[in-house]
């Protein structure tokens, strides 16, 4: 059987060649940096890029039930997919101000829930107002980068996007908790 010009495998010397080449390329894609895909997401007038990675679903807004001497930030806690998610509104747990403008008494509403990969091993949902769009990782160059932001793309027209990702969520989130600390009543001194 002759070798084929069309599939690299056949022939004597095809599979070594082949071979080869797969190796080069292997050896190529360990040097080359991996480039993430980004969601741009907005909330409150704030827009952020998200690792695609940082990200499992999008989902309409779910019935939440209140999480009591939660802290501020926590909307609630929601059922989603079997497994229990807090909500938060993640620009006010950041401490960031709202871009949007004054808030009402009861708060905005989501229009989306953006659900936390499970590997990030944090069961949070975001509170979403506008999900603007994917990004690509070529027209992304580095920023500066404002507090709490640890980083920041510029895209192709100039415009910055603070990076918000599961690390800076956690690293904002997990010393302060979920909960308010416990109020208890001062001890009674006037009794025997």
């Amino acid at each position: 059987m002759a070798a084929s010009a069309e599939h690299p495998a056949q022939g004597p010397h095809g599979l070594s060649a082949f071979q080869a080449d797969l190796a080069r390329r292997l050896a190529a894609a360990v040097r080359e940096p991996v480039r993430p895909g980004w969601m741009a997401l907005s909330w409150r007038g704030v827009e952020v890029l998200l690792p695609l990675g940082d990200a499992s679903e999008i989902v309409p807004p779910l019935p939440v039930q209140p999480l009591p001497h939660s802290r501020p930030w926590v909307q609630g806690v929601a059922g989603v997919r079997g497994a229990v998610v807090a909500l938060i509104d993640w620009v006010e747990a950041l401490g960031l101000p709202p871009a949007g403008g004054a808030v009402g008494p009861d708060g905005p509403a989501p229009t989306h829930w953006l659900i936390l990969a499970p590997a990030t091993g944090l069961p949070l949902a975001l509170c979403v107002d506008r999900l603007p769009r994917l990004r690509g990782p070529a027209p992304l160059t580095p920023a500066a980068a404002s507090v709490p932001w640890r980083n920041a793309w510029r895209d192709a027209d100039g415009r910055v996007y603070p990076q918000m990702d599961a690390a800076l969520i956690r690293d904002r989130i997990a010393p302060a908790g979920l909960h308010q600390p416990a109020w208890a009543p001062p001890p009674r001194t006037d009794h025997v």
